[in-house]
């Protein structure tokens, strides 16, 4: 009956000891003393059988009480002293290798490529935190040794039973076929129920974080259908766990419904055999007694399956997240120190999806003390082109040089460390001022902290603050404007004082005021570096020493701003809407 499930519930084994690594041998430890407790388990029933057989036959004396008693006593407390180790050996040694699980994968997701984190990686990323991590160090433990103790606890029954009348043992193993059908059909329905339930539960995750980051927005337009989105999914999540969870007793009831039915039997046909002489009313009052005992681990078998299938998903989630690439494993091991870079990209074309290409065939090479401006409507590859440079995607086709030494072939950790870049949207941690800007350079003395800060034009209003530097801000620098922000990154790209430097649209929707002390910070910034400078305003580059302009990829032009509104239609139009809008008064 049981070997189907006894397939699945060993891989699931065998994937939880992949995962506890080092540990495996402390949960063999725990599961010996697991099956130690169920034989004593086992011994105390069969104890209680010769007690019933001896005083039904008249031959309980004095001596046997205190031999019975001493030997219950004896099995009774080795139960509890094999399960207490169960538990101090396992529970604890789960936390720990949940705790370095959790670790891990922090550690991992670093190391993922840019690209990885969209919304919906996103969502299953949390879910995989909040669900699957917690449900196996919850839950995993005790399902394993619930079936564990219920495979001996089974068999040890079985063969106590066979040795006391083989009969009606067989008898009472009738139940067992019809509960095997009937798993069969529980099985099927209940993986796909398990997948829903999963599936809607990563949806409401989604929609959730969704929902918090856009409250800005909500709350300006009133969206009150945006909160309906949420609820439908919670009550999506709601209706898909009660669909399980009513789907699981509907079928567990049955099952046990099955499994009773070789109780029934055995004792409508014991109470035959005892009349006839065949049976002693000591075995039969045994096995009414072992009737309703002996189904119980086979009922447990049952729960311990059922959540089975939700373990194993939350294992595959682990694994898979376990089993993806990362940017290291595809860099190569040349060490790279050089105090200034020449980049050049020769034909190179990269994809994120293997099918439309974000970056085709561009060639083109910068050098120390230039700016390069890339231009070109949204979509067009501009920041795929800065991921290039950072070595955050790897090119498809072609190759990247720094300093003529081809980037795939340098250490990842070298190429992040030459590189700094100054996002639009700028994320500060729940830190201190002075730690969030040390952050360009972690080995940076305080002192050099705020020469950085003042060269990035930040120091002034970091000295307002209630601690100064010491001060600790929100999570994402929620308490600081975009400006403020802004300056920070700044504070920390000159810290970093790398020699090639990425500016993001830096600029973008600034007002005048922290526009002129980011500008002021960006020169200072910047002096003798290899700047790439990412813009949709073409006055902030028009005196650029060369722009890119990109379009679906491909790259239209590269020259100096006068030269493009010559050669290339595109930026021509560009430059002129801008004109347009710069002109429009109300």
């Amino acid at each position: 009956m049981e070997n189907g499930r006894c397939k699945r519930m060993i891989a699931m084994i065998r994937k939880f000891l992949e995962l506890a690594g080092e540990r495996k041998k402390q949960f063999y430890l725990a599961w010996l003393f697991q099956a130690l407790t169920s034989i004593c388990e086992g011994a105390i029933y069969f104890m209680l059988f010769l007690a019933i057989k001896d005083i039904l036959g008249g031959s309980f004396t004095r001596e046997k009480l205190i031999q019975y008693s001493l030997m219950f006593l004896v099995y009774t407390v080795l139960h509890f002293v094999f399960y207490y180790f169960t538990i101090a050996k396992q529970r604890p040694v789960s936390y720990a290798m949940m705790r370095d699980e959790r670790l891990s994968i922090a550690a991992k997701i670093k190391q993922f490529p840019l690209y990885y984190f969209t919304k919906d990686k996103i969502s299953q990323l949390t879910s995989l935190f909040t669900t699957d991590l917690s449900f196996v160090e919850m839950n995993i433990m005790e399902i394993i040794a619930g079936f564990v103790s219920s495979m001996i606890m089974t068999v040890v029954f079985a063969l106590m039973l066979l040795s006391v009348d083989w009969r009606m043992a067989l008898l009472l193993f009738v139940g067992i076929i019809p509960g095997y059908i009937l798993y069969q059909q529980f099985q099927k329905s209940m993986v796909q129920l398990g997948e829903q339930k999963k599936n809607a539960q990563v949806a409401m995750i989604d929609s959730t974080l969704e929902y918090v980051q856009g409250m800005e927005t909500i709350k300006a337009y009133r969206l009150e259908q945006t909160g309906k989105l949420v609820e439908n999914q919670v009550d999506g999540y709601c209706t898909a766990s009660g669909r399980y969870e009513s789907t699981l007793t509907n079928w567990s009831m049955g099952y046990k419904i099955c499994l009773n039915l070789g109780l029934f039997l055995s004792l409508g046909v014991g109470i035959t055999m005892v009349r006839s002489g065949s049976l002693a009313s000591a075995t039969y009052l045994f096995f009414a007694i072992m009737g309703i005992i002996f189904y119980r681990p086979l009922e447990a078998l049952m729960g311990s399956f059922a959540m089975m299938n939700l373990a194993n998903a939350s294992l595959d989630n682990i694994a898979e997240i376990n089993n993806l690439p990362t940017e290291n494993e595809k860099q190569g091991i040349t060490q790279f120190a050089d105090t200034q870079a020449d980049v050049r990209f020769e034909n190179v074309s990269f994809s994120y999806d293997g099918k439309r290409e974000a970056v085709s065939h561009v060639s083109f090479s910068a050098n120390p003390g230039t700016i390069t401006a890339l231009v070109g409507p949204s979509g067009s590859g501009k920041s795929t082109l800065l991921n290039l440079i950072l070595g955050f995607v790897t090119p498809k086709n072609g190759r990247i040089l720094l300093n003529g030494k081809d980037a795939a072939t340098l250490k990842h950790s070298d190429l992040v460390r030459h590189v700094s870049i100054v996002f639009q949207e700028v994320y500060l941690f729940q830190d201190t001022m002075m730690n969030n800007i040390r952050m360009g350079n972690q080995s940076a003395t305080d002192e050099q902290v705020i020469e950085a800060a003042k060269k990035a034009h930040c120091h002034e209003f970091i000295e307002k603050l209630p601690q100064g530097y010491q001060t600790v801000i929100s999570e994402g620098g929620a308490s600081l404007s975009g400006g403020e922000r802004q300056r920070v990154a700044i504070a920390r790209a000159i810290l970093k004082d790398s020699p090639i430097i990425l500016l993001d649209e830096a600029l973008s929707s600034l007002d005048a005021e922290n526009a002129v002390a980011i500008q002021k910070g960006i020169e200072e910034m910047i002096k003798g570096k290899t700047v790439f400078l990412v813009s949709h305003t073409l006055s902030y580059i028009q005196n650029a020493d060369q722009i890119l302009v990109l379009s679906d990829g491909v790259l239209q032009g590269c020259g100096k701003h006068d030269e493009l509104l010559q050669s290339v239609p595109l930026y021509k139009t560009m430059w002129e809407k801008e004109k347009s809008i710069k002109s429009w008064k109300l």
